[in-house]
């Protein structure tokens, strides 16, 4: 973590043999006045910024900033663009550091872990699309009226009962759908994001199938309005509806947040993991060099003393994919070299396969020596052949 550092300029005229001198030797700098050289000397006096809620502000930055890099191929305009010299990068980390915190160790940053959070992703002047329920129960306030969603369902079709039957919307609006699910690499077992998509422009006459452009996981009907697919496993997830339009050449958006359903999340925002990430950066006390003060050496023997842990538990995390697919039990915190039984246990019409570190053994014994995730595969058993599913799921243990 970084310090505040506040530079000064100690100035005095030189006379003699170096009198003629021009440019910088060390933090010395030479300049030639009135047939003068003046010497700069720069001193660098670094003053803590880090109290407790500091602290806890600078822990939110690395998830705020790794889900921004993630969203930001497909989110052109989210905050409206560089406005007053604020660009959207900007209003989108400054906008989340007040929402849920997720903490994540430096390890974790250099691994590229993201985790799904429920943080604002478009701010806009446009009114916010109303959502209730989560996963597969998600409706939104969009009225559909009559129209059933099939295969055959036309883009004019879907525009003309959104248009018909919602004040605000119009031709040429456009309705996205992001839907972001948490995953587990199986071979770095690195938490990530995989991001889905889709857009539609609403426009009165075209005969191209809705669900040639759109994602039916966000593009249903319940209760008769706009919703989540509701026969879909999500397992771990988050997900969003926008509406954008164009007024006078000038897009304009909704305000929107991640509607989230994460097993994974709770384990990144609690105080451990605040503490956890916290050790990682060397703890929350630093060297102050300040020149002017008695006391710099007592201050800088003060921070570099040995400290003892508050936690030395290590996280076992188990997870299993695809969630409705099975359960896992073993996972916690353990105390390093524990060993610890883990078991993945498929769900009927399920079997299982192997876990992600290629170990075949439903049931096994592992030490547990440091951090780690294992995901539990399994595949559907139909007609005696089997198929495993893609990456995905739920933490269960």
């Amino acid at each position: 973590m970084k310090s505040n550092i506040k530079t000064t300029n100690i100035m005095a005229i030189l006379n003699g043999i170096i009198s003629k001198l021009c440019g910088s030797a060390g933090n010395l700098t030479f300049k030639r006045n009135g047939g003068q050289t003046v010497v700069s000397e720069k001193i660098t006096q670094k003053k803590d910024a880090k109290t407790g809620q500091q602290l806890k502000q600078r822990m939110k930055w690395a998830n705020i900033i790794r889900e921004y890099q993630v969203l930001q191929p497909y989110m052109k305009l989210a905050f409206g663009g560089t406005r007053n010299r604020r660009s959207d990068y900007h209003k989108f980390v400054s906008s989340n550091l007040s929402h849920s915190p997720v903490y994540l160790t430096k390890p974790d940053v250099n691994a590229g872990i993201c985790i799904v959070a429920p943080y604002e992703i478009t701010h806009g002047k446009v009114k916010s699309i109303s959502v209730t329920g989560k996963g597969n129960q998600a409706v939104t306030d969009i009225d559909l009226g009559d129209l059933v969603i099939t295969a055959e369902t036309t883009v004019a079709e879907f525009s003309n009962a959104v248009v018909q039957n919602n004040r605000g919307y119009d031709y040429g609006d456009q309705i996205t759908y992001f839907l972001l699910t948490q995953e587990v690499n199986d071979v770095t077992h690195v938490p990530m994001v995989n991001v889905d998509a889709s857009s539609v422009v609403l426009v009165r006459r075209s005969e191209t199938k809705l669900l040639s452009l759109a994602d039916v996981r966000g593009f249903s009907i319940q209760e008769g309005c706009l919703a989540a697919q509701q026969n879909h496993d999500f397992g771990n997830h988050g997900m969003v509806w926008i509406h954008s339009q164009k007024r006078k050449n000038k897009t304009e958006i909704s305000a929107q947040y991640l509607i989230v359903e994460n097993k994974l999340l709770e384990a990144y925002q609690n105080d451990e993991a605040y503490e956890e990430a916290v050790n990682s950066y060397g703890g929350s006390t630093d060297i102050f060099l300040s020149p002017d003060e008695k006391s710099n050496k007592e201050k800088a023997d003060e921070a570099v003393s040995p400290t003892t842990p508050t936690d030395t538990k290590k996280t076992l995390t188990l997870v299993a994919n695809p969630m409705g697919g099975g359960s896992v039990t073993g996972g916690g915190k353990y105390e390093a070299g524990t060993e610890v039984t883990i078991t993945a246990t498929p769900s009927e019409n399920y079997t299982f396969k192997r876990w992600s570190d290629n170990d075949t053994s439903a049931s096994r014994t592992i030490t547990v020596n440091s951090s780690q995730t294992l995901t539990a595969y399994f595949e559907t058993v139909t007609g005696g052949d089997s198929s495993e599913q893609n990456p995905g799921g739920g933490l269960e243990g």
